[in-house]
């Protein structure tokens, strides 16, 4: 499995931790290629021990003639902002949120009132409230308190992108949620009023979409994609009288791809009319897919090595047959055979439930000790039992007798073995069970209403 590195984000549902291996992250470098990614220049955007790549978009931000480069920091780390100028010198940073929010910070650019001057537009990575944000070029409030562009309890993140999309000469903000968050398009101006929306996919799809803004011989339309899971599916919109009309749909990959699909607009050919460049989430070959509007490929191209499983974004350097790309946390980290899988990592002494190839939750619990291991199996959810005793004798006035009544929330994943709730200790992390897994209070209860009978577990050793 690799390298294993951990970083903590919110979901909905609990404050967690993620996995990277080795194969799924690289160092957060950017990459200045031309357009027929045959050559590039590249620098460095963070610290070595920084992992977990970013987010970028490109604008001329001080009115010079020459575009910077806009790094957000990925999911992972500090939500701070970066502007380089192309030869990848360091113009300004700031914190596009507080220190202590560690979900990452995207990133796009525009011109939101029409002023003639530059706007960086940003939205939170998951476990904050979906709240987009407004900067000037040099970093500072131009709407302190942002809006919300979304209920107030999603926590899933939010994607956005900047573009004119009812030919007023004024950007409009564009948002899209992450998982859990239902396929709501939305389109705000300049006044942070919400001026057009839609459900780019049905209404109960819980996957994320990610979007983009393109420019047609006809104007600029949205891009939409599926964030994970579901088919590889794109949509174009276009906006019409304050509605959004679907012109066309097609499949970035082949039908049973489920590593996701993020695009971006990108002007191959510098004709003024945007192809789109689409990749995986994650979990996937690093394949780079250049699509024409309808869905045709015209390129592909491998711009990491082959062996790479994490994430990437793009972006179209403004007037220039230029395109950047930054690797970036994965959004599918997890086994895509089965709609929820659960992990047992006996030498992490650390549970992973996975839902459509996204980490849910994970936690701390306590397998069996050395005289009585956990079983190393492959499996799956037997039984769920909401109480029951544990009652067992090694023999009169054994030590190791045991009987503990009233349990809640047990899964039986192997006969006589169970994950289950522990009241009895609070030192999970550590071996202290007869062979089941010991699981907090909280967190089982969690699990159990997680788990169905049938979903696979899977306990093992790795580092």
């Amino acid at each position: 499995m690799g390298f294993l590195l951990f970083f903590g984000i919110q979901n909905t549902n609990a404050q967690t931790l993620t996995q990277l291996t080795s194969e799924q992250w690289r160092p957060g470098e950017v990459s200045v290629w031309e357009s027929d990614f045959t050559s590039r220049d590249r620098f460095s955007a963070y610290e070595k021990t920084h992992h977990y790549g970013g987010s970028l978009a490109s604008y001329d931000l001080d009115g010079d003639g020459e575009p910077e480069l806009i790094v957000g920091a990925g999911e992972g780390s500090a939500p701070v902002v970066k502007v380089f100028s192309l030869r990848g010198e360091l113009k300004n940073s700031f914190f596009a949120y507080e220190k202590s929010f560690m979900g990452g910070v995207r990133v796009s650019a525009g011109d939101i009132n029409g002023d003639g001057t530059a706007d960086i537009v940003v939205s939170p990575g998951p476990g904050r409230e979906p709240m987009i944000r407004v900067f000037d070029g040099r970093g500072g409030f131009t709407t302190p308190n942002g809006f919300l562009a979304y209920n107030q309890t999603f926590r899933g993140g939010i994607h956005v992108v900047v573009g004119d999309m009812n030919g007023d000469g004024k950007d409009e903000i564009v948002t899209t949620p992450g998982a859990e968050g239902g396929p709501h398009v939305r389109v705000f101006d300049a006044t942070f009023k919400a001026i057009a929306d839609t459900f780019a996919f049905d209404a109960g799809m819980r996957d994320g979409i990610t979007p983009a803004i393109i420019r047609t011989s006809s104007g600029n339309e949205i891009v939409i994609s599926v964030e994970s899971w579901s088919e590889p599916v794109v949509k174009r919109f276009v906006m019409r009288d304050g509605v959004l009309h679907l012109v066309h749909a097609f499949l970035a990959f082949d039908k049973d791809w489920k590593h996701g699909v993020t695009v971006e607009a990108v002007d191959i050919n510098d004709d003024g009319i945007d192809e789109i460049a689409a990749h995986g989430n994650g979990g996937g070959v690093p394949e780079l897919r250049i699509l024409s509007p309808n869905g045709d490929v015209l390129s592909k191209y491998m711009i990491h090595d082959p062996t790479y499983r994490g994430g990437l974004s793009v972006a179209q350097i403004p007037g220039m047959k230029k395109i950047v790309s930054i690797s970036r946390t994965p959004l599918v980290v997890g086994p895509l055979n089965n709609e929820k899988v659960i992990h047992v990592n006996i030498t992490q002494q650390r549970l992973y439930a996975f839902e459509h190839g996204r980490l849910a939750n994970t936690f701390l619990i306590s397998s069996g000790i050395y005289r009585y291991p956990t079983p190393i199996v492959d499996s799956e959810v037997m039984e769920k039992i909401p109480i029951m005793d544990y009652r067992w004798s090694y023999g009169p006035g054994n030590p190791d007798n045991y009987n503990l009544p009233n349990v809640r929330w047990n899964l039986r994943f192997w006969p006589h073995f169970y994950l289950h709730s522990t009241y009895w200790h609070n030192n999970f992390g550590h071996r202290m069970s007869h062979g089941c897994v010991n699981i907090s209070i909280p967190n089982a209860e969690w699990l159990f209403n997680f788990a169905e009978v049938g979903t696979p577990v899977k306990t093992f050793y790795a580092n």
